[in-house]
């Protein structure tokens, strides 16, 4: 009996025989209908693809999983789901905590080609940060349950956050009888994030595997990033790909969620790059 994966992902797009396939990682408090708008874009320039759009265990209508998971066992989760769909992805992308999640599948994966897109992540290790920490601290102090979905925007927004952030984080709540509570685990949530920054995947990249091709995209408005990790990105771009993993960073104007934020520009660096079928 193949084993049941806890990752469940919905398809857009073409599954013909030489169709490729990209699946698509959401990030930390996500879940794969976040990347739908983009996803639809790409099938639509790139009929010869179709996407497969993941919710990683703990997140959106997966199942928690037996633990709370290291990167690995999350990698571990789409060779599971793979095997039970019959699906081989020919490219994987992941966002934030998503991009990480594909280095380690890129890793897993190195007898045979593969395309990796890391998008606004870093194979970095590093003390916790940035945006989705910070929405950790404020989730926290709000009240367990709302009124209202409004209530718990408002309450996001007052922590610092943009009106459209704060409705995206709203879509993890959950009406129940009276009241609207969060979906998320936020105390395996943080174990997630910390799972995150103590992990450093820079082999997945500096060697890598031959036959593998990394894209890592920057948002130029986002910290996840750190000037050292894009020196370094920079260095392995420039430098020759024979027996080891081409790497290419490019650089976007936007913020962390860039693909929220222009969907066009996103779509616009894949489907230029990806593989022809």
């Amino acid at each position: 009996m193949t084993p049941t994966s806890p990752m469940v992902a919905r398809h857009v797009g073409a599954t013909a025989p030489g169709t490729k396939q990209l699946l698509m990682l959401h990030g930390i408090y996500g879940r794969g209908r976040n990347w739908l708008a983009v996803a639809r874009l790409l099938v639509e320039q790139r009929p010869d693809w179709g996407c497969w759009l993941a919710d990683m265990r703990h997140h959106g209508d997966a199942h928690p999983g037996p633990e709370c998971g290291t990167l690995d066992a999350l990698a571990a989760d789409i060779e599971t789901w793979g095997a039970a769909q019959g699906v081989t992805p020919d490219a994987v992308l992941g966002h934030s905590f998503g991009g990480k999640v594909a280095l380690a599948y890129a890793l897993r994966q190195a007898a045979r080609p593969l395309q990796t897109w890391v998008i606004d992540s870093t194979p970095e290790a590093k003390a916790p940060s940035g945006s989705a920490w910070d929405m950790l601290g404020i989730v926290r102090r709000l009240p367990q349950t709302f009124g209202s979905r409004q209530e718990a925007i408002a309450g996001i927004e007052a922590g610092g956050f943009s009106t459209e952030v704060a409705q995206w984080m709203s879509t993890n709540l959950a009406h129940d009888t009276d009241a609207f509570r969060w979906r998320l685990d936020f105390d395996v949530m943080e174990q997630l994030l910390h799972e995150f920054f103590q992990t450093p995947l820079w082999t997945a990249l500096d060697p890598g595997a031959p036959g593998h091709d990394i894209h890592v995209l920057k948002a130029s408005q986002s910290s996840v990033i750190s000037p050292e990790a894009v020196a370094r990105l920079t260095a392995l771009d420039a430098a020759p790909a024979e027996g080891r993993a081409r790497v290419h960073l490019h650089h976007r104007d936007g913020g962390h969620w860039i693909h929220a934020e222009s969907p066009d520009v996103v779509v616009a660096l894949i489907a230029e790059h990806l593989p022809k079928s």
